[in-house]
């Protein structure tokens, strides 16, 4: 048995960290309606309108008033077009190994809706997440904290629910929200630090942000936008976009002070008709040198811009690679970004797996799948070339899974 066999078989039943999910509590999934063509939500919908899928007939296709066959006719042209891409391995997976089908097709898609809905009752997030996975925690990002299924799902909350700030009023609703009142930037900033204090009290582990250039104003300049923001009913829309620079800024100071990691997007966007250059790596640089005692995940490993992405963590002691999303999107820029990532920058820095997914939780399974093969297939190379031992690989394919996103967030 060759080493990528080997390497299979040792990750099989590793426990896993899944280090960026978008799972809501349990009962949004199981308190709606699904059918087969649930496994289009979420990424695959890209692919399916890049095949020429209008927005129209995407929306029909998710309609839970749409008969099945309908859809079938609606996405069957495109599944021929997209089925043997990254983003539709998981469907395949799933419908294969999950719901025990050989593909998706005419003939399965009504008895696998059947099976799919049969199957979406209380326990699915259990039986699909910890006993087939192995997966330990969920890090998950819904824009709140989640009321229930706490002991899985830990959060992440978006930077913008204290930094974004367009009008006024909504950073007075926000002291309120908290017993506090602001009169000046300083007792805002305030607020922020109280918030994210109850955030980080609520467990939740990190903040959220999107790679974009966002440059630091003074605090003069922001001074003067937050009066002018404060006086106005609708304040001039650089002074908004600067007081929230700056509010951004000291987000990510905050963040440092109360030990919550800042998830940062990076690279590709997950919709279509998106300028990705926009999400370059390039653009958190300046936030890396200015922030030095904040600690950064940077996602997705920038695809395309991976090789940067590794130099840039190589250099930054406080900047760490997660490869959430990654090996749905390409699983062969997966496997060389991190090849490269094994010769550049400490294998510690180094989070192998984030399934990246809402409703369709079946996915992770298949995506979770795609992320060992890609794994095994780096250091199998390695442990066949003599560089690495079988025991080593294995070592450090579990700080991939495990070890290393266990570390980061203090799981």
């Amino acid at each position: 048995m060759g080493a990528y066999s080997e390497l299979m078989d040792a990750m099989a039943e590793m426990t896993v960290i899944d280090a960026h999910e978008h799972l809501p509590e349990e009962t949004e999934r199981t308190g709606n309606p699904v059918d087969a063509f649930t496994l289009f939500s979420h990424y695959t919908q890209t692919d399916l309108k890049s095949a020429a899928m209008s927005a129209e007939a995407y929306e029909r296709l998710q309609a839970p008033e749409t008969p099945l066959e309908e859809k079938w006719q609606l996405v069957a042209p495109y599944w021929e077009r997209i089925k043997h891409g990254s983003y539709s391995r998981p469907v395949r997976i799933a419908v294969r190994e999950l719901y025990g089908f050989e593909d998706l097709n005419e003939d399965t898609y009504r008895p696998l809706s059947e099976v799919m809905a049969e199957h979406n009752t209380p326990g699915i997030y259990d039986h699909t997440i910890r006993e087939l996975c192995h997966i330990e925690k969920c890090l998950t990002q819904i824009g709140r904290v989640p009321t229930a299924n706490r002991d899985l799902l830990v959060p992440l909350l978006p930077m913008s629910l204290y930094s974004a700030v367009h009008h006024g009023h909504e950073m007075t609703d926000r002291a309120a929200a908290l017993d506090m009142s602001v009169a000046s930037l300083a007792e805002y900033v305030e607020v922020m630090r109280a918030g994210m204090g109850r955030w980080k009290s609520d467990g939740v582990v990190g903040v959220k942000a999107i790679a974009a250039d966002i440059p630091q104003p003074s605090p003069g300049d922001a001074a003067g936008a937050f009066e002018r923001v404060m006086a106005l009913s609708e304040p001039a829309a650089s002074d908004a976009a600067n007081l929230s620079a700056y509010l951004f800024h000291q987000m990510l100071d905050i963040a440092g002070e109360l030990g919550l990691i800042v998830a940062v997007h990076c690279g590709i966007i997950w919709n279509n008709y998106n300028d990705f250059y926009t999400t370059h790596p390039k653009h958190i640089i300046p936030w890396l040198l200015a922030h030095r005692n904040t600690t950064f995940d940077l996602y997705h490993a920038a695809m395309p811009w991976y090789g940067d992405m590794g130099v840039l963590a190589k250099e930054m002691p406080h900047a760490y690679l997660n490869m959430c999303w990654c090996h749905v999107i390409s699983q062969q820029m997966s496997r060389a970004a991190l090849d490269e990532w094994i010769d550049l920058v400490p294998v510690n820095k180094i989070i192998g797996f984030g399934g990246d997914y809402s409703k369709p939780v079946e996915k992770i399974y298949g995506h979770l799948l795609m992320a060992k093969e890609d794994i095994a297939a780096v250091l199998g190379r390695r442990v066949d070339a003599g560089l690495l031992s079988l025991e080593e690989a294995v070592d450090l394919a579990r700080g991939f899974l495990y070890e290393n996103p266990k570390a980061l967030y203090g799981l």
